[in-house]
């Protein structure tokens, strides 16, 4: 009876770790494409309407739209403050697409397991008698719990430590 309710209970949580997985890969695979660039000076879309030779006139008729209003939104993104539809609307009206992302710090799997290290070794000072195990002793328990933490991906997990 147990070999069967363990099975499905694996069934249930093999396409969340898979898809984690998954998604894991692709972002991994976006950031590469995206390491070490950062926006022009002057913004996306000033740059790139510059670098086609379109006029903010022909931009602002092709989008339908007053020829200030591209200069505000090109004003508006150097300050952070241009919205997602305008990129994209903009981004179409010179004949390409917005594309945006979060690129991670470092590889996802590779957070992860700095994160989970860091939370067992956080772990290891309320674990009674820790001090007095052998530094070999104490270094497997970290690497055993952190396996455990990254299989079961508590609620918690992402919680500071200190």
């Amino acid at each position: 009876m147990w070999e069967i309710n363990k099975s499905l209970s694996q069934q249930a949580y093999m396409p969340d770790f898979i898809e984690q997985r998954r998604l894991a890969r692709m972002i991994d695979r976006a950031a590469k494409q995206f390491d070490g660039l950062d926006p022009p000076e002057r913004g996306w879309i000033a740059s790139v309407r510059r670098a086609l030779g379109m006029s903010a006139d022909y931009v602002a008729k092709r989008k339908g739209v007053s020829r200030n209003a591209v200069y505000q939104a090109e004003r508006s993104e150097k300050d952070g403050a241009v919205s997602l539809r305008q990129m994209e609307q903009l981004a179409a009206a010179m004949g390409g697409k917005f594309v945006y992302a979060i690129i991670p710090d470092g590889r996802i799997e590779d957070m992860k397991y700095k994160q989970a290290v860091a939370k067992a070794t956080s772990l290891l000072t309320h674990e009674p008698d820790a001090t007095s195990w052998s530094k070999e002793d104490r270094e497997d328990w970290v690497d055993d719990k952190a396996a455990e933490l990254l299989h079961d991906m508590p609620a918690n997990f992402w919680e500071d430590t200190a």
